[in-house]
């Protein structure tokens, strides 16, 4: 017995250090994938929540003095980077990574149960926060789709563990009050991701029910109580702030009373932006693309048998009905709407991988005499062939890592202004930009707060601050009754300077008030590839003589 003890210690040795070697690997992945984002510039949501961040550390409170569609969830989050590690672009990212890097940490550390191949488990934070770092450009970096990803996660395993254990009624209740929390903090991003968790609840009760762990009347206290009074946890909390902080009703009209308002006055999305969409993610996760169907593949032969696959089953609700949210915001249908898919689309990928490593473990104890000593350990073949089968696609994030990482070094390399160079390198609108606002740096320009009808980052580049609530990014959504207040506001502030980005022309055909407005108001004093600069018209000139766009 000690002799065949001591054979068998350096074989667990082995093992250990093999999975210790995965897990490395797969944190190595999302670190070094994070680290070339650090510094990637804002898009034009991002600048638009950093330019809001920054107005909230100022004092200002959300709704009321600084205004956007958005829920708080996505402010907050700015708002704890530029407090933390400061209001730039590598303070959001960097907070950002630190979050993927837990993300990532807990779903190695949680999916082990669910899997044969433990060990496989370090492979889900690169087939979903790996590829997105590798894949997203400055429009689709932080944004709330991915970020979501973490709470709906923890709302998504409470659940399945919950199904998993014959726990007492307690626990379990307990499980759904922490999925019930993970869910309020969720659609505290958005709202429209409540259908996420009901969801995946609603597959939690069809097992509790299948399994005789409970019955149709015991749900109640069990699972859909708890988590509605986990749910109302982080969400009375919100209430209660903006209550107290006078800005409860305007919380409350622009999350219920604004958004069908919109919707009949916002142009929709048109079918091509669909199309497109729907190919970033196609193209973005193809590698991935055959073991997440061999995951679906597996859940039907199970079926077919009788056999339960709740973590594959509760992955697939996730992913229809992220896709089925995604198609629905038809007035954007935006690349990053589908990050919402990336981290159940992970997860199925690794469980297509399980499902090989599983038929590499049967081949090997059927060929065990046959095979050398060293590959006779089950595990040990099983961890080889994985990785040969894997890490190739793995290896697809190498090009967009080196993609992203040389104009970073370049960057580095100059001792004056070097972030500046990476960010103009990898972002002409940082550069446009920045060169068509320095006038307003000048001695020369005139004082005050300006309105930019586009990219907010302008705001930041001049150091001015938006002469109305809204930033007039999301000019598009805007109510008729918020344009005509954001013109009389110009009016009366005596706004000295608007600018029209060269991406935003469609204003001038769209809101025809706003042409007619300017027109009558303004002039154009400068007109380049950044877009249309006016400069707000003497009281005593008449209106005929300034230049039309």
């Amino acid at each position: 017995m000690q002799s065949g003890s001591r054979e068998a210690l350096p074989s667990r040795r082995m093992i250990f250090l093999l999975e210790s070697a995965w897990y490395a690997f797969g944190l190595a992945v999302v670190l070094a994938l994070g680290v070339v984002n650090l510094f990637f510039p804002f898009g034009l949501d991002q600048a638009m929540y950093f330019f809001g961040a920054g107005a909230l550390d100022r004092g200002a409170t959300l709704y009321v003095d600084y205004w956007d569609n958005k829920q708080p969830g996505l402010y907050v989050f700015y708002l704890v980077a530029g407090r933390l590690f400061g209001f730039s672009e590598f303070g959001v990212h960097l907070l950002e990574l630190i979050w993927m890097l837990v993300f990532a940490v807990l779903l190695m550390a949680t999916l082990r149960p669910y899997l044969r191949a433990p060990w496989l488990s370090a492979l889900v934070p690169a087939a979903s926060i790996g590829v997105y770092y590798a894949t997203v450009g400055e429009h689709e970096l932080t944004q709330l789709e991915m970020l979501v990803g973490l709470p709906l996660y923890i709302c998504a395993w409470c659940a399945l563990h919950a199904v998993g254990q014959a726990a007492a009624p307690a626990r379990t209740a307990l499980l759904f009050f922490c999925a019930g929390i993970a869910a309020g903090l969720a659609t505290l991003f958005k709202l429209l991701l409540a259908p996420v968790p009901v969801a995946l609840w609603l597959v939690a009760s069809v097992y509790l029910l299948k399994d005789r762990k409970t019955t149709l009347l015991g749900l109640l206290p069990r699972l859909w109580l708890p988590a509605a009074a986990g749910v109302a946890l982080p969400v009375a909390a919100a209430v209660l702030w903006f209550w107290q902080a006078g800005a409860l009703r305007e919380l409350l009209w622009t999350a219920f009373v604004y958004p069908p308002e919109a919707l009949g006055t916002s142009p929709p999305a048109s079918p091509t932006r669909l199309v497109t969409a729907a190919g970033f993610f196609i193209k973005n996760t193809a590698p991935w693309l055959l073991f997440a169907g061999l995951a679906c593949a597996v859940w039907l032969r199970r079926l077919k048998r009788g056999e339960s696959s709740p973590l594959i089953v509760m992955m697939l609700v996730w992913l229809a009905v992220a896709a089925i949210l995604f198609l629905a915001q038809r007035f954007s249908w935006w690349y990053h709407h589908t990050l919402l898919l990336l981290t159940p689309f992970g997860i199925l990928a690794v469980c297509g991988l399980d499902a090989l490593a599983a038929y590499v473990n049967r081949f090997i104890e059927i060929r065990a005499s046959r095979l050398p000593a060293w590959l006779a350990h089950r595990t040990a073949a099983a961890m080889i062939c994985a990785a040969v089968i894997a890490l190739p696609t793995v290896a697809s994030l190498t090009n967009p890592l080196v993609t992203k990482a040389l104009p970073l070094l370049a960057g580095a390399r100059l001792l004056d202004n070097g972030i500046q160079f990476y960010q103009w390198e990898v972002s002409e609108n940082y550069k446009r930009l920045w060169r068509g606002s320095r006038f307003l740096t000048m001695p020369t320009a005139e004082p005050g707060p300006i309105y930019i009808f586009g990219n907010s980052i302008v705001y930041s580049f001049t150091g001015r601050r938006s002469a109305h609530t809204t930033t007039g990014s999301a000019w598009r959504f805007y109510l008729p009754s918020q344009t005509r207040e954001i013109l009389a506001t110009l009016d009366r502030r005596q706004v000295p300077y608007v600018f029209v980005d060269r991406n935003d022309v469609k204003l001038y055909r769209l809101r025809p008030e706003v042409a007619a407005y300017l027109k009558q108001r303004y002039e154009i004093i400068k007109r380049d590839d950044s877009g249309i600069w006016y400069e707000r018209l003497p009281e005593d000139q008449d209106p005929r003589d300034a230049r039309t766009p």
